[in-house]
């Protein structure tokens, strides 16, 4: 867990270096992997609940080795607390679901 704030961390210095100070409302998506259908939507169910959306949603596998994939947003401001505790959450959450969380990303705001 603690290498995932690491990570938030370095996230937030690649938008500074690009002068993103994270003010700037855009969508955060958060991705996550599932072996089963009815865990990735009993996950979606808990994300609709906290206020995310469904960004793309893949219920089959091509593969053996596939897993379904679930992609989440929200749009909101880049706050490193609020991150760490988003992925902090999802860790978990996801854990408790079957499911595997995957990471967050952004897109950089340029002026």
């Amino acid at each position: 867990l603690m290498s995932r704030k690491k990570a938030n961390k370095r996230i937030f210095e690649i938008l500074h270096a690009f002068g993103d100070d994270g003010q700037e409302k855009r969508p955060v998506t958060h991705w996550f992997y599932f072996e089963k259908r009815k865990d990735l939507k009993l996950f979606e169910s808990y994300a609709w609940d906290i206020g995310f959306q469904t960004s793309v949603k893949h219920l089959r596998k091509r593969k053996n080795y596939d897993k379904l994939l679930l992609i989440i947003y929200r749009v909101e401001s880049v706050n490193k607390s609020f991150i760490d505790f988003d992925t902090m959450e999802f860790f978990e959450i996801a854990k408790k679901y079957n499911g595997i969380y995957d990471g967050w990303e952004t897109p950089i705001e340029m002026d």
